[in-house]
This record gives C-alpha cells, structure tokens and sequence, in this order.
C-alpha cells in the first residue's frame, strides 16, 4: 500500500496548476511608431478598451488612434500573460492610486495588487 501512495505523488505534483509565464519585458509594440503626450492622472473608463498587461510593471489600454499606457506604482510584484485583471476604480475614471489585482484565471487564486500610476497616451503622429 505505500508503494502505491508514493507512485501516485509524481502523478498528482503534474497537475498543479503551473505558474503562469510572466509577460516579457521590453519595448513595448503596442506603442511602436506613436508620440507619447503628457501624462495625465485619469482616463475615463468608457473611453477606454480594459487594461491589460503589456509587461511585467505595464499596463497598456486602447489600439485606436491613442494608446494609454500605465507604469505601476512603487514595489508591484507585477503579472503575467494570462492574468485577468480586477479593477477597483474609486470613481468612473482609472486614475493614479486606483488599486488592479490580478488573477489567475484557471485557478482564480489572486496575485498581485497593484497601484496605478499615471497615464501617458501615446498617438499616431
């Protein structure tokens, strides 16, 4: 009977959920090719698409005419490719020191809780 629970250990440690591949950091090309205007400290949620992770500390929104990008603020352990992102906006805006968590969207367990920092949009010249 112990031979058996040791053979099934193997077994079961391949379907932990694995760890989700974090989003690589770079240029990000979203914004390749755009003028970056002055940042600004909110951006109405309606006129926006969703915010979703361009890098590991980057959150990027729009695809239109403007681009929004959103560095996070301080310490932020950051997210990967997969993760849905939960918005706690305080207001009908996303603005700087509004909180985002992420979430593993198979396991649903929460990740990181991230504050926003200022938006800077990037255009088609």
């Amino acid at each position: 009977m112990r031979k058996f629970g040791l053979a099934l250990v193997p077994i079961l440690a391949g379907c932990a959920p694995q760890a989700a591949l974090p989003v690589a950091e770079g240029p990000i090309a979203e914004i390749s090719g755009r003028v970056a205007g002055p940042p600004q400290r909110c951006i109405p949620t309606q006129q926006t698409e969703g915010l979703r992770p361009a890098n590991r500390t980057t959150l990027v929104s729009g695809n239109g005419k403007t681009v929004w990008v959103n560095r996070v603020q301080h310490q932020c352990s950051g997210f990967s490719q997969w993760d849905v992102l939960a918005m706690q906006p305080i207001s009908s805006q996303y603005c700087r020191g509004d909180l985002v968590r992420s979430i593993d969207p198979v396991s649903r367990i929460p990740g990181a809780t991230c504050q926003l920092g200022d938006f800077v949009p990037y255009t088609k010249p």
